[in-house]
């Protein structure tokens, strides 16, 4: 379980109006990719693709399961998103693959 994994470095975010993007202390990209960085070699190699999906920033993480996350800015699971062939996901974001806008890729694993 991928996100287990990345649980541990989650940080902690605040906001006072639940329409907007929290605030979070630093950027989890970075907390995120290092973790990446510290787990074995995956096959496909885990990636994490930034988007915009319900007007906020998030983070798409997919690898070697056939399990893809997404994750807030703050670095809580907002669901485990249906992206590829044979991936249903968890339903908490069914329409993800459709509205998610802005791909950027920020890191592949290059091992």
């Amino acid at each position: 379980m991928l996100w287990l994994l990345l649980l541990g470095g989650v940080t902690s975010c605040s906001s006072t109006n639940d329409a907007a993007e929290p605030t979070c202390a630093g950027d989890f990209s970075v907390t995120l990719i290092e973790q990446l960085r510290q787990k074995p070699k995956q096959t496909p190699a885990a990636e994490v693709t930034q988007y915009i999906y319900q007007n906020r920033t998030v983070y798409l993480v997919t690898g070697g399961s056939s399990t893809s996350y997404v994750f807030d800015g703050c670095g809580r699971v907002i669901c485990s998103a249906a992206v590829g062939p044979g991936n249903a996901g968890d339903g908490r974001c069914p329409d993800f693959a459709a509205t998610a806008t802005n791909p950027q890729l920020l890191w592949r694993d290059p091992r």
